[in-house]
């Protein structure tokens, strides 16, 4: 992973902290992952997403173009266009006048959308069940196969991601598509935090997307919308297990 450095020390009260290139630790001034073959924006987009996914950047943290650019031996364009996508994404906010920085945890918006998910998605399952190619569901079961080797949290949250897009993308509902993509990047964010206080439960999580696959194979729609429900009816429950993660911003108590 190529993790941008970050300035040691505890921020002061009330700023948010900066993403610069000094007082890094050894493991920060390694190279970073060499650039595979695609634009430079989507590359610098997943290593920032990556960051903010770890915990590498907290919520609050300064994104400064200029300095993430000489990190990534890019020039400030694509970070410029990786930092529009992440914004759409929900994951930073942006100010004209200010530098950017990570979204903040916001305990209200994490249950609002997790219900909203909870009302939508298994109606996108549904949908799924009765559309899916085989292709789309053998690619499924390789995304889950995946998620089951995943060296880290992070690789696992990325392909969690990719899991539900997928299941989104079978239902072959635009509009509705539309909706879940914008809930389902807001929500990853959500769920990013949450696996950095408390961890996940991969086996509960692969457990619930095999049952997922079988309905999608037979074509069982009542079954995966709730199955879907099952897996996403954690709103009760989901105010209080994300409050430790709400604590990681640059004003949270030392």
């Amino acid at each position: 992973m190529a993790t941008p450095s970050v300035a040691t020390g505890a921020p002061a009260r009330g700023r948010a902290p900066r993403a610069t290139m000094s007082g890094v630790d050894e493991h920060a001034r390694r190279p970073a992952t060499p650039r595979p073959p695609r634009t430079a924006h989507q590359w610098v987009r997943e290593q920032i997403r990556e960051a903010i996914f770890t915990g590498t950047y907290p919520p609050g943290t300064r994104l400064v173009q200029g300095e993430i650019a000489e990190r990534f031996g890019t020039s400030v364009t694509p970070v410029r266009e990786a930092m529009r996508d992440l914004a759409n994404e929900g994951l930073i906010d942006v100010d004209p006048h200010r530098a950017a920085t990570v979204r903040a945890i916001d305990l209200d918006e994490a249950v609002e959308v997790n219900e909203m998910r909870l009302l939508l998605e298994p109606l996108a399952a549904r949908r799924a069940a009765e559309r899916i190619t085989a292709d789309e569901l053998e690619a499924l079961r390789a995304t889950e196969h995946a998620m089951e080797a995943a060296p880290d949290h992070a690789t696992w949250l990325e392909l969690n991601r990719r899991f539900h897009l997928e299941v989104i993308e079978a239902a072959r509902s635009p509009r509705l598509g539309d909706v879940l993509r914008t809930l389902r990047q807001i929500s990853s964010f959500y769920l990013a935090a949450l696996v950095r206080a408390q961890g996940g439960d991969r086996e509960k999580s692969a457990r619930e997307h095999g049952e997922l696959l079988e309905a999608l194979a037979v074509r069982d729609g009542d079954r995966a919308a709730a199955i879907m429900a099952h897996h996403l009816a954690d709103a009760d429950t989901l105010r209080t297990r994300l409050r430790p993660a709400s604590d990681e911003g640059p004003d949270a108590p030392s």
